[in-house]
């Protein structure tokens, strides 16, 4: 389930763009991944993060 207000640290935020980006996955804090899978932003897939339609919306919104 996504929470769209959902407050996201600045870091957190840079790993979400991160993870768009498709690079330095191994450099994303376990636990910075792991909030944004639960918050609907990113999925596992094939041990890798990917965004969902939900995580593109949230960086496009730059905060």
């Amino acid at each position: 389930m996504t929470d769209s207000t959902a407050a996201l640290s600045a870091d957190e935020f840079a790993s979400l763009t991160e993870i768009g980006k498709g690079e330095a996955q191994g450099d994303i804090p376990q636990a910075h991944g792991e909030r944004l899978v639960n918050l609907g932003y990113v999925i596992r897939r094939l041990g890798e993060l990917e965004l969902t339609s939900s995580g593109i919306r949230r960086l496009a919104t730059g905060q």
